[in-house]
């Protein structure tokens, strides 16, 4: 009887370190991320941290492009841009843009470089209007960056302007390709 209670006693601590060892292995831990902050607006429809935007400027052929001079002088407009921000009430704002840290103006040229890859297209690039169809100077940089400024209305603000692919130097010289560039911007609010 001592040999089978000495078994059940050891089958028993065998069991039971098992069941601890189980336990510790199980363990884990669970990291959380992010970011408050005081932001006095939003932008809808801006995705992640930096509040990405994506615009779509579809599938254009060279032939139908304005110049960087005329961008509405194609057979194809502009593709308008509505950006809507949430704003606490009584806020004032403003967007600027800095190509210089996106990809960059062209050289010589008010408008916005193109993202270079192997198959980005040539003597393209993009133009950024304004609301009555003036190509807003991207190559103001950072001191007089370019701007949008919109009144509230309740709180919330549309920033209404345009963009379109135009050629940047003969028409006769551009070579289709990949049309993808990225133009940061700030929000300002007093």
């Amino acid at each position: 009887m001592k040999k089978f209670s000495l078994a059940v006693l050891a089958m028993s601590v065998i069991a039971a370190s098992g069941s601890a060892l189980a336990v510790e292995a199980g363990k884990g831990q669970i990291s959380f991320t992010g970011v408050i902050n005081n932001d006095a607006c939003s932008v809808e429809g801006s995705t992640g941290k930096e509040k990405a935007i994506a615009v779509d400027l579809g599938n254009i052929s060279i032939k139908d492009l304005g110049t960087d001079t005329a961008p509405n002088a194609g057979r194809l407009s502009a593709n308008d841009i509505s950006l809507n921000i949430n704003c606490n009430a009584g806020t004032k704002v403003s967007m600027t843009f800095d190509a210089s840290k996106g990809s960059g103006v062209v050289d010589g040229k008010k408008v916005l470089k193109l993202t270079q890859g192997s198959n980005t297209a040539k003597n393209v690039g993009i133009a950024i209007l304004d609301i009555n169809g003036n190509v807003i100077d991207l190559t103001s940089g950072a001191a007089t960056p370019a701007k949008i400024e919109s009144t509230l209305n309740g709180g919330d603000a549309t920033l209404t302007f345009a963009a379109a692919y135009v050629t940047t130097a003969d028409p006769k010289t551009a070579v289709p390709g990949d049309g993808n560039a990225t133009l940061p911007f700030t929000l300002h609010y007093e």
